[in-house]
């Protein structure tokens, strides 16, 4: 009897323990996909200062900019598709687990 009860029991927390490691796995890869975007990002910076500080005139300083601001916007809209991309991936993936756990 007991060992029914411990089946049910499993059977029961089942659907929640499967959304709790696809959670897990979605919480790391954001945190994997925000650190490169950071890193990437500060580098940039890094480089725009230096390059930023070697111009001597207005033209170059204009040019510097315009570049590193497209580089940036280029980043951004590239990192915004990753995003929704994998929210719906992972949206997906939730409804799976809900369906395959829903009697019918």
């Amino acid at each position: 009897m007991l060992d029914k009860i411990f089946e049910q029991s499993q059977t029961a927390f089942k659907p929640m323990s499967d959304l709790a490691a696809l959670n897990t796995k979605m919480l790391e890869e954001v945190a994997e996909k925000q650190k490169a975007f950071v890193s990437d990002m500060v580098s940039d910076s890094m480089a725009y200062a230096k390059e930023l500080s070697a111009q001597k005139d207005f033209s170059g300083i204009y040019q510097t900019q315009k570049n590193y601001l497209e580089s940036v916007q280029e980043k951004m809209i590239a990192a915004s598709t990753d995003a929704y991309s994998f929210m719906t991936a992972t949206q997906e993936k939730v409804s799976d687990v809900i369906k395959s756990n829903t009697p019918a």
